[in-house]
């Protein structure tokens, strides 16, 4: 296992045929899609793949991925690090129609040609595996911006006196002026 970059192409044929195994780094820049989503767009992922016929002969690629990336926090918009990890599990089909007969376990990874991008695939687990809100561990943005939590502003002008107020008075009182008009 080494942390070198993985190559751009892979070929299926001698992969599959060698039961080959792949490990290494694949660089964020080779995942433009991706690095959409980052807060910070250097980095790498690591990758460890194998590619092995299971009993009924299908070709399939299995490993792991993880990376820790930059993205923005969603409640004070700074950077925060979040850890990314990804089984894989696919089977490698020519066309759609092959992939309606995989098992529940796989899911198809469409390969036309013999040419196997693997940055593609694995920017494909990244976004899958991106998580749809991302924040700071608890109380860490509130820290940063200074916020307070738990004290209200007692001493402001008027906040005390309408504090028990109903916040529709003021359109009921409006109403009843209109009624009598």
């Amino acid at each position: 296992m080494s942390d070198s970059p993985i190559p751009v192409y892979v070929d299926t044929r001698k992969a599959f045929l060698q039961e080959g195994k792949i490990s290494g780094e694949v660089s964020l820049d080779r995942m433009p899609r991706f690095q959409d989503s980052l807060a910070n767009k250097a980095g790498a992922v690591h990758v460890e793949l194998s590619f092995d016929l299971n009993e009924s002969k299908r070709r399939i690629i299995s490993g792991h991925l993880q990376a820790e990336v930059e993205v923005v926090c969603q409640r004070c918009l700074e950077p925060t690090a979040i850890a990314l990890a990804d089984d894989i599990k696919l089977a490698l089909v020519k066309d759609e129609a092959a992939a309606e007969g995989l098992d529940s376990g796989l899911d198809p990874w469409i390969c036309e040609d013999h040419k196997l991008d693997v940055a593609a695939l694995v920017e494909e687990h990244l976004i899958l595996c991106m998580p749809l809100v991302s924040y700071h561990q608890k109380g860490e943005c509130i820290s940063r911006k200074n916020y307070v939590v738990g004290q209200h502003n007692a001493g402001g002008e008027g906040q005390s006196d309408r504090a028990g107020e109903n916040p529709f008075s003021v359109l009921k009182s409006l109403k009843k002026s209109d009624l009598t008009d």
